[in-house]
Formats: structure tokens, C-alpha cells, sequence
């Protein structure tokens, strides 16, 4: 019985394997959003903390666009990535 057992998880081997790829791949990628949501938020708020604390405007422009430009580059890859079956996150 035990033979048949370890044969059986060898041959599961790759397929488990699989599966645990996927599932960290589905966590990164729900970390990554959360991340994107955040500074998403936080770039909506800057505005009126920049008025309280009377800060120049232009400042606050030269750093959306640098946080854009961040966010950008580190979503590209997950929007763009193609599955094993070839399908495409839209």
C-alpha cells in the first residue's frame, strides 16, 4: 500500500508543484494591486494635505508624475503577462 501511495504522489509531483505556483502567483498579484490602490489613494489626498501644509503645487505635480510613472511601470507586467494557456489579463 505505502509503494502505491508514493507512486501515486510521484506522479501528482508536478501537477502540486503547479498549483502552488499558481496560488503564489494569485497572491503577488493581489499584493501588487492593494499596493497600486493604495498609492492611488494616497495621490488623491496629497492635494489637500499639500494646502494644509502650504506646500508649492509644482512640487506636489513633479511627485504625482514620479508616483504614476512608478505605478506604471510596476503594473505593466502584470497586465500584460499571458497565462500558460494564452489568454491575456485585460
Amino acid at each position: 500500500m505505502d509503494k502505491n501511495l508514493q507512486i501515486v504522489l510521484s506522479n501528482l509531483e508536478p501537477e502540486i508543484d503547479k498549483k502552488c505556483f499558481e496560488l503564489k502567483q494569485k497572491t503577488r498579484e493581489k499584493r501588487m494591486q492593494k499596493l497600486f490602490i493604495l498609492a492611488i489613494i494616497l495621490l488623491l489626498f496629497m492635494p489637500s494635505t499639500l494646502i494644509i501644509l502650504n506646500i508649492n503645487i509644482w512640487v506636489f505635480i513633479v511627485g504625482a508624475i514620479s508616483v504614476i510613472a512608478l505605478a506604471i511601470l510596476i503594473m505593466l507586467p502584470i497586465a500584460l503577462k499571458e497565462n500558460a494557456r494564452g489568454e491575456c489579463y485585460e
